[in-house]
């Protein structure tokens, strides 16, 4: 008997999805089981578009409840569909407007180049830790939290955690548990100080606009929720970036290109998306029955969509085991093509709406990084086994500056 995803996915990680074998329908797809249930591995454009049919693919309750609850949070808007998700991705768009966006991203730009200048005074750095420290910091003083600096460092490292942990992979997973119920208690006092004016964050602020949801559309701890899942995948982007970091380092050509020019540093962070996938994999469930040739599927059999065999189509991308920037220079893929951060269309479907947050970040970490000479250690290893994976020991770089 096959075995089980789920445990190919805990034990293999990244590998998983290459190794597993099912019953073949057609090139991109293939039945095999999934938490004892039969389920559709889906790859490439066309698998993407299936996955992302609202009217035949539905999130709710798609992932592990106690992987989803962990990373996401009990009622965010991750696991909604229907009315329902549109009218909570509706708020947190709101949150993530582009003007919002953008000077979250000067902000981060600013902190980064304060940080950079005591990295090179430094014999060497964590460039993880450092991201985590620098990224979190700044979308909290953006979000409005009011949080003073050492709380707020305390924060960042709680919410890197939580995505550190939800892979399963050994002692992180309970760490991650700790570090949620932590961060939930934290923010769920920032949005009350809010609401009961002992603090004033700003108009359009995500405190402000979560606090003012509460009683309205959003209960108390479902808002606390919702601001995690604004600050924590910003602080998820330290694993693209110390990524980045990784692939400057074994592409020094580069670093003169990305000082210079901002098409080069957005072309080189789609490739760093693409060639160091986040995620093995991403799930849904099929709203009614799906019959084809080879594939007998019931309503509520699960859809897994193989993120990093899309990403790797050789059909989309030209000898995609070849890190190179200079496809992204040309014509972009389409919307279920490239799926680093999910599919679809941001403001319709379910592509993740921090995806613009990701690469304002990871240009301006380029930027910065460009005009730094970055050494690392010989025999970097990353763990394609562990999820999400990152480079040995958060990247330890020598840093000097080039100026």
């Amino acid at each position: 008997m096959a075995l089980d995803l789920a445990l190919r996915l805990w034990r293999q990680g990244y590998d998983a999805i290459p190794s597993a074998r099912g019953w073949p329908v057609g090139r991109d797809a293939f039945v095999t089981r999934l938490l004892g249930r039969p389920a559709l591995v889906v790859r490439g454009p066309e698998g993407a578009r299936l996955f992302y049919d609202t009217d035949r693919v539905r999130r709710e309750k798609a992932a592990p409840a106690a992987l989803a609850a962990l990373l996401f949070g009990r009622g965010a808007v991750h696991g909604l569909d229907g009315r329902e998700h549109a009218e909570r991705k509706a708020l947190m768009m709101r949150v993530l407007e582009p003007a919002r966006v953008d000077d979250l991203v000067r902000r981060a730009g600013a902190d980064l180049d304060r940080a950079a200048l005591a990295w090179s005074s430094r014999e060497q750095v964590v460039l993880f830790d450092e991201l985590v420290r620098t990224y979190g910091g700044a979308v909290q003083a953006w979000a409005g939290t009011g949080l003073p600096a050492a709380d707020a460092d305390r924060l960042s490292r709680e919410l890197a955690r939580i995505v550190d942990g939800f892979g399963g992979a050994g002692a992180a997973y309970p760490r991650a548990w700790l570090a949620r119920r932590r961060s939930d208690r934290v923010l769920r006092a920032v949005l009350r100080d809010a609401r009961e004016g002992r603090t004033s964050p700003p108009e359009g602020s995500a405190v402000r606009l979560l606090a003012d949801a509460v009683g309205q559309a959003l209960p108390p701890e479902v808002a606390a929720v919702e601001l995690g899942n604004v600050l924590r995948p910003t602080v998820a982007v330290a694993w693209f970036g110390t990524f980045a970091a990784l692939a400057l380092t074994e592409n020094p050509s580069w670093a003169a290109r990305l000082a210079a020019d901002v098409a080069a540093r957005e072309a080189f962070a789609h490739e760093v998306r693409r060639f160091y996938p986040f995620v093995p994999a991403l799930a849904g469930r099929f709203t009614g029955s799906y019959v084809r040739t080879g594939a007998r599927l019931r309503r509520g059999d699960r859809i897994v969509l193989d993120v990093p065999g899309t990403d790797f189509d050789p059909r989309t991308f030209e000898h995609p085991e070849v890190f190179a920037p200079e496809r992204f220079l040309q014509e972009m893929p389409g919307p279920f093509a490239f799926v680093p951060q999910g599919g679809g269309h941001p403001e319709t479907g379910h592509r993740c709406p921090g995806e613009r947050v990701a690469m304002g970040l990871l240009t301006e970490t380029l930027r910065v990084l460009a005009g730094l000479d970055l050494a690392a250690p010989s025999g970097v290893r990353v763990d394609a086994r562990r999820i999400p994976t990152r480079p040995t020991g958060g990247l330890v770089l020598r840093v000097r500056s080039r100026r």
